[in-house]
Order: structure tokens, then sequence, then C-alpha cells
């Protein structure tokens, strides 16, 4: 593992929280997780248990304490450094007594849990079939060698309560293959919410679902783009994110 040295270009300040990033084998604060954190309706729980799988820095572990401050949070990642910002992070926030983090695989987790989970986020490694890059480090991030999307459902499908809510964020490329993997796993749309980064791109950025187990006539579509046609943020992109991010009023 090495050594946590702090430089001011790793360091990602949000309204309540900061995010320290200093690895380059620690996937970075990303739209992708904003948006999911965003996604993610946790308010509304009195108290629950919340698991983040490959948790990274603990940017989602602490978006979901800041919505709810009744929620007790457990971020598990493989990657020692990973878990080495997560925890620097989290213990240098108000979140502190809410979240847990643990540097264990999730095949080892569900060996050990004896918890179920009212809340179970992820975004996922991606890149199941592109070519993985000579840089060993971000493999484990971006492509699916330490977790596929068959591992992940089927951890959800064994720690999520029988009402309980997945969020999960997906790339444009990487849906069909997941949504056959959503249907085999017996899990079940509720909401979804597709992301353009803006109105001149042919397809759109990502995917964003929560799924349950148990299915619903209506499923909650939503679409929201980053940028206008002049490559400026949207109203509905800052609107949506506005609780996060410090350049938002």
């Amino acid at each position: 593992m090495e050594k946590l040295e702090l430089m001011p270009k790793d360091f990602f300040a949000f309204k309540q929280f900061s995010i320290y990033q200093p690895y380059a084998d620690v996937m970075k604060v990303s739209t992708d997780s904003v948006l999911l954190g965003c996604f993610a309706n946790v308010e509304n729980l009195n108290q629950g248990n919340a698991l983040d799988i490959g948790c990274g820095t603990g940017l989602l572990c602490l978006m979901l304490a800041q919505k709810n401050k009744n929620l007790k949070i457990t971020g598990i990642d493989i990657n020692p450094n990973a878990c080495q910002c997560a925890q620097y992070n989290v213990n240098h926030s108000i979140f502190y007594q809410q979240i847990e983090i643990m540097n264990i695989s999730l095949k080892n987790f569900l060996d050990k849990s004896n918890l179920f989970y009212d809340i179970i986020i992820s975004n996922p490694p991606y890149f199941s079939d592109s070519l993985k890059s000579q840089k060993l480090g971000k493999n484990t991030y971006r492509h699916q060698q330490e977790m596929t999307y068959e591992e992940l459902l089927k951890g959800v499908k064994i720690l999520l309560k029988k009402d309980g809510v997945f969020y999960v964020v997906i790339p444009y490329y990487e849906e069909k293959k997941f949504l056959s993997l959503v249907n085999e796993y017996n899990l079940f749309i509720h909401r979804k919410l597709t992301v353009w980064a803006h109105p001149k791109k042919q397809y759109p950025h990502i995917f964003i679902y929560s799924l349950q187990k148990y299915s619903s006539e209506y499923i909650n579509t939503q679409k929201l783009y980053i940028y206008n046609d002049q490559f400026r943020y949207t109203e509905e992109y800052l609107n949506f994110t506005k609780d996060f991010y410090l350049f938002v009023k």
C-alpha cells in the first residue's frame, strides 16, 4: 500500500464533505458516480443499512450519509489504496460515525456478512469486452476482471432485503448485456434515468437504474441532459446535483 501524500490537485470539495483521491489506481470523482448518488432515494428511510459495492474513494457512501443521517453504511472495495482513501475521507467528514469501510472482495464479503441491506449501490467496473489498459491499476476499476456483472448481481440478489433497492449505473454499450443478466437473476426495474451528454450526441451516455426483487406495473422513466446545445450545464442537471456540487447555488 502506498503512503497517502495529499496534494492540492488531489482534492475535490463538495458542499458537506471533501474527497481526496491521490492514487492512480483509484477511480477519481466522476459525473457518473455523482449522478448515481443524486438518483438514489434514501431520504425517507427512518433507519436502515446501506452497502456500497466497490466504494472507491467513498464518494457514494458520503453522498448517502448526507442524504440520510440515520443510515448505517458499509463500503467495500478489493483495492487497499481505495480503502485507504475512503477511510481518510470518511474520518475527515461529519458523517464518520455512519460509515464503515472494509478492504474485502464481494465474494469474501458474502461469506462473512450476516446482514441484509435496505439499500445497495454500485458504480461497477465497465468495459467487459474492450481492450485493457497497460496500467494494471486502471484495469481493476475500469474492467470487469475483479468483479463481473454476474458476480455483482448474484451478490445483490443474496444481500438485498425483500423490499430493498439496488441502485446502479451502466454505460450505454453495456446495457443489453446487463439487462439480460437482470432478467436472469429475477430483478426488476422500478426507475430508469437515461443520461445524455448533450442533445447532439447520437447515443446516451449512461443509464441509472433502481432495481428490486418484485416487479412493478409502472416503470418511472426520466431523461437528463448534462449540457445544452451551447455546451453549458443544463438547468435540470444543475438542479439535480445542487445538494452536492459547490459551484451550484
